[in-house]
């Protein structure tokens, strides 16, 4: 089972401060408060005895670092924040993902329960250690009916992202106007040079014009006609999972999840 790191949950704060930095709620102070309380709440994912973890499936573990972040409060601010995106990167490291009827509003009600410590309600307290144990036993149970295994075909990722991955393949975006760009693919052609020999010669050609949203994620079928117009698919030795990567990014998670996240700002 993958797990995240400190240095994971920092980043993510970091990426969600910057997100919010020139909106009507910013992460102010950002940063930790109590590295004391990160530690702790990180290690939730380790908790057992010798070799046997108490959370040790992906989804039990992923609510507990979840519950961990939310309610040690080790950051000045974005707990509930920073908390989801990190319950959302590690289930995506353990390749599973929240279903398309999953509403964004529904995630907000569920972290305010993570928050509010009335996840389990009184009465499923009972044959538990403590509360705690009762609540993440409750958001595993939510969660379990409500992701599904990450297919490992095309998926809805950030313009950000998407961009950075064209550009491991000599893609990039160029010309925007308005909300189009230019797509770009750069290749070595073989040309003669003289009369007897040839060179290796750069060429850059326009692919495509695509809309460009940079606050939106890009949709699947735009991301499939992409790859096919640059030569990234299955039939040219780029299949997705070589395209993606393992893992999607927080940035992913935070444009996807855009309207959850800015209601938790308000409370």
């Amino acid at each position: 089972m993958n797990m995240l790191s400190s240095e994971d949950v920092i980043r993510i704060h970091e990426r969600l401060t910057l997100e919010a930095f020139d909106s009507d709620d910013p992460i102010s102070p950002p940063g930790v408060k109590n590295e004391g309380m990160l530690e702790s709440a990180i290690s939730r994912q380790y908790s057992g005895f010798k070799d046997v973890l108490k959370y040790p499936d992906s989804i039990s573990n992923a609510a507990t670092l979840c519950y961990g972040i939310c309610n040690n409060h080790p950051l000045h601010n974005g707990n509930k924040r920073t908390a989801l995106v990190a319950m959302l990167c590690h289930l995506d490291k353990n390749g599973l993902t929240f279903t398309a009827a999953v509403t964004q509003d529904e995630l907000y009600t569920f972290m305010l329960k993570v928050a509010k410590h009335t996840f389990s309600g009184k009465k499923k307290t009972k044959g538990f250690n403590d509360v705690s144990d009762a609540e993440i036993s409750a958001m595993k149970k939510w969660i379990k009916k409500r992701t599904r295994k990450i297919s490992k075909g095309d998926r809805s990722i950030s313009y950000k992202e998407f961009e950075r991955l064209l550009k491991q393949y000599n893609v990039t975006f160029e010309n925007q106007k308005g909300n189009y760009v230019d797509v770009f693919k750069i290749e070595m052609e073989k040309r003669r040079k003289g009369w007897f020999g040839y060179e290796q010669v750069q060429v850059k050609r326009k692919v495509a014009n695509i809309p460009y949203w940079p606050s939106r994620s890009v949709g699947k079928n735009l991301i499939k006609s992409v790859r096919k117009k640059t030569n990234l698919t299955y039939d040219y030795g780029i299949d997705s999972t070589l395209f993606y990567g393992k893992e999607a990014t927080p940035d992913d998670f935070i444009m996807k999840y855009k309207k959850t996240l800015r209601m938790l700002a308000k409370t």
